[in-house]
């Protein structure tokens, strides 16, 4: 079968069941269907003649991959879902970045009490590390314990605040919070991420404030 595209050439169709278009084919076959449906139409594409009265395909469409039956079982072709993609080989896997946790330890412990108001938050990153996401948790003890956790948050040496004062800990790392995503200055492997806190309100007797901190962040693995 020959088609006239509208760039004026021909092309030609082979009805056969390993049948392929030869050239590249502007518009799509309106109404063609090979015997196993290989080619279909496209609706936004038309058909027109030229003035020997040859049919010449107008409009761009699409062209589809063709179904391939293999003695009376049709193959199905599986692809990588997106985050295969990056493996080289079986087993070997490109470098790459993911969203990971880095657990922050309190130094001397995770929780306040009267003789300690002040705990500093540190974690260690491994790897080439951005921090987004700081999640900050806490569980409170005794009538006294309504501190809020005021804190300075530190890459190295380099304070990620537009301004020193301390701010809400909680409020910024509240786990229901939205829009409080960071984009966090990136650091090399060896270098400590610190969250110094300091309670607004001390504590008294054996009243106590356990916090938990976490920062979420994207490294390359």
């Amino acid at each position: 079968m020959e088609v006239i595209g509208e760039d004026g050439r021909i092309y030609d169709i082979d009805d056969d069941d390993d049948d392929d278009i030869e050239g590249d084919v502007m518009g799509d076959l309106m109404g063609y269907a090979g015997p196993m449906g290989d080619y279909e139409g496209d609706a936004s594409a038309e058909i027109d003649y030229d003035d020997e009265g040859n049919p010449i395909i107008v409009g761009r469409g699409r062209r589809r991959r063709r179904r391939r039956h293999h003695k009376g079982r049709r193959v199905v072709r599986v692809r990588k879902p997106g985050w295969r993609q990056s493996q080289l080989a079986p087993g070997v896997i490109a470098p790459d970045q993911g969203l990971l946790v880095l657990p922050m330890a309190g130094v001397g412990g995770q929780e306040f009490t009267a003789l300690i108001n002040t705990i500093t938050f540190q974690g260690q990153v491994q790897k080439p590390f951005r921090g987004e996401r700081l999640l900050v948790s806490t569980v409170r003890t005794g009538t006294s314990a309504v501190g809020r956790l005021l804190a300075q948050l530190f890459v190295g040496t380099d304070m990620q605040q537009l301004d020193v004062p301390q701010f809400d800990a909680e409020q910024v790392g509240d786990p229901n919070a939205f829009g409080v995503r960071m984009a966090m200055k990136p650091c090399q492997p060896g270098v400590f991420i610190r969250l110094v806190v300091t309670l607004s309100a001390a504590l008294v007797d054996q009243d106590k404030i356990a916090a938990y901190v976490t920062l979420m962040g994207r490294n390359l693995h």
